[in-house]
């Protein structure tokens, strides 16, 4: 099924993009050393997602830094022991190492399975699935900045019941809404929210298709911060 992007507006500010699909916009003054090297109140640079993330980590929030990879490894762990009994090599190793989206793809009559595999998994069988998938090699390599203790914080914020209903709503188009995710997953006393990170540049297709096919129907709190460069 093919997921068309909402908003098609080429003319549209950013600003009116945010207001279109219900996100809050943050402007925030920062030092622009050269294309992607920023800093925030003389702090140290980095891209702009770093400084962000660095900004609000020291408020005390615990931050994943990439673009959905740690909600996307989560419903794999979750969905682990289906995905490996339903995979077509009959390989374990191979259902940890695929992507989601195309085990999705090849399973999709066994999508009610793989949901309801979610719903039902207990803490520990998940912390267990958890660190197996961080042992892999592959993932590490893919993933490089997923943090297994992160993803059983965003496991514990969100429960069984929202991670299988984000699952499957990701199943309706695994390959669409692959991309597009927020830049940034900020947990923070007891609530989780998802950032995006720009300087100049609008929302992309995909980001608003992420906007109006997961975040906006899982409920899910999301917003932009806007780095403006402080002029001398």
């Amino acid at each position: 099924m093919e997921v068309k992007p909402p908003l098609k507006l080429p003319k549209a500010s950013l600003a009116q993009q945010c207001e279109g699909i219900g996100w809050s916009l943050i402007d925030l003054p920062a030092q622009k050393h050269d294309k992607r090297s920023w800093s925030i109140d003389g702090g140290t640079a980095g891209l702009p997602e770093e400084v962000v993330g660095r900004m609000y980590a020291s408020s005390g929030a615990h931050v994943s830094f990439c673009e959905g990879g740690s909600v996307l490894l989560l419903m794999k762990a979750a969905a682990l022991e289906t995905l490996a009994k339903r995979n077509t090599f009959s390989d374990r190793s191979d259902a940890i190492a695929r992507y989601l989206e195309a085990q999705l793809t090849i399973l999709t009559e066994h999508t009610t399975e793989i949901v309801e595999t979610v719903r039902s998994i207990t803490p520990d069988a998940l912390a267990r699935n958890v660190n197996e998938l961080a042992e892999n090699s592959t993932l590490r390599s893919f993933f490089p900045r997923v943090d297994p203790e992160f993803m059983l914080e965003l496991y514990k914020q969100m429960g069984s019941d929202k991670l299988a209903d984000l699952l499957l709503a990701f199943s309706v188009a695994p390959y669409d809404y692959r991309a597009g995710w927020p830049d940034l997953i900020l947990l923070s006393n007891g609530s989780m929210k998802f950032i995006e990170v720009k300087t100049s540049d609008k929302l992309l297709d995909t980001q608003l298709r992420f906007a109006n096919g997961i975040g906006k129907p899982m409920g899910f709190d999301c917003g932009v911060v806007r780095l403006k460069v402080i002029k001398s």
